[in-house]
């Protein structure tokens, strides 16, 4: 579960026929959604070296590998929106690969995605929903 509110998207890379549901955070300081943690630690026998770039963030700086994905969310309405988006999966190093800080860790909807919708936040059910 995320620590903060969530918007949950089905996350699809074709290059490995692979998709799970997914909590994102919302962080308006990102610049591009990424894969952290647990999730991005399933994903680490997948990484391409060719395309691992260093981001830094609040917490400092950390080795992403990118992956071209398919993020579907659910609207206000119940409808399906779909986006493709270039995703960085974070490269968790060997020996952080059992620390609790680093699996922990949020995946982050960064403003490549932010940017194009209108975000509601419903308080007492702890949902964020999206509309464009």
């Amino acid at each position: 579960m995320s620590p903060a509110p969530a918007v949950q998207a089905l996350c699809y890379i074709p290059r490995i026929h692979h998709g799970e549901w997914v909590d994102f955070m919302i962080d308006t300081g990102a610049s591009v959604t990424c894969l952290n943690g647990i999730y991005a630690l399933g994903l680490e026998q997948y990484k391409r070296t060719g395309t691992i770039r260093r981001s830094t963030g609040i917490s400092g700086s950390c080795d992403y590998f990118y992956e071209d994905v398919l993020l579907i969310f659910m609207d206000t309405q119940n409808r399906q929106i779909a986006e493709s988006i270039k995703l960085g999966i974070q490269c968790i190093p060997t020996n952080n690969q059992n620390d609790p800080d680093w699996l922990h860790c949020p995946c982050l909807l960064g403003r490549d995605i932010i940017n194009k919708y209108l975000f509601t936040y419903d308080t007492p059910n702890d949902r964020v929903t999206l509309e464009r």
